[in-house]
């Protein structure tokens, strides 16, 4: 799950973005709205944490012009503006949910883990795949009901993989899935995960490769009709 943090309060921005790193969220952070709208743009977010009284472009701004894109990227707003008639407000512009400051960092993990499962449509339950399963919540793989010992990097790759099971992912793809605004990933680095998860989930397993174009997760009845390519493996 990747998140951008919009907050020109550098402190709250901070802690903001390392609770829900805990969480298992790749974080973005930015300081002002329009910076957010530019990032926002090059897309790759699960969720938009948005505060209202920003720098260059202020917070309902920045969501009327995301909505107006067509853009239905979940939005947490985050703000002191609390009266009735603001938080209705920014719920009509387009937000999916609004938390007052002040607030526990422990209910905004709470809500953002709600609004990427809504949009995910998969409500917290696991993603399957044959003899995987893997748990959103817990950021778990298991195999055969056994749990995996995966890193990070590896579990946000099988998540990846797991929710566009039998649908060819490039490596740009997952790139722009893991990588922050302060830490970048390689093509190489894509390699070794998938290699990496290989080795753990078994070479028989239905994690393939189509050369020079990416990989895929593929359930037992399927038939990769739409994946033509030299170098099939």
């Amino acid at each position: 799950m990747k998140a951008l943090v919009v907050e020109d309060n550098v402190n709250l921005a901070n802690s903001i973005a390392a609770t829900l790193s805990e969480a298992a969220f790749s974080i973005d952070v930015a300081d002002d709205g329009r910076k957010a709208l530019h990032m926002l743009e090059q897309g790759g977010y699960d969720l938009l944490v948005l505060d209202l009284g920003l720098p260059e472009l202020d917070g309902i701004s920045l969501l009327r012009t995301l909505r107006h894109q067509q853009d239905t990227i979940p939005v947490l707003i985050i703000s002191a503006r609390d009266s009735l008639d603001q938080r209705i407000h920014g719920l009509e512009v387009g937000a999916d949910d609004y938390l007052c400051k002040p607030f526990s960092l422990e209910e905004v993990t709470a809500r953002a883990r709600a609004l990427v499962r809504r949009a995910k449509h998969f409500g917290g339950e696991t993603l399957q795949c044959g003899r995987l399963e893997f748990l959103p919540d817990a950021m778990e793989l298991r195999l055969d009901g056994k749990p995996l010992l995966l890193h990070r990097r590896e579990l946000e790759v099988m998540e990846y993989l797991l929710i566009n099971q039998n649908r060819l992912v490039n490596k740009d793809q997952i790139i722009d899935r893991l990588s922050t605004s302060d830490e970048s990933v390689s093509y190489a680095a894509v390699e070794t995960y998938i290699s990496r998860i290989r080795k753990k989930i078994g070479y028989d397993f239905g994690l393939k490769t189509v050369r020079g174009l990416g990989y895929y997760l593929e359930s037992k009845d399927y038939e990769p009709k739409d994946v033509k390519a030299p170098g099939y493996e």
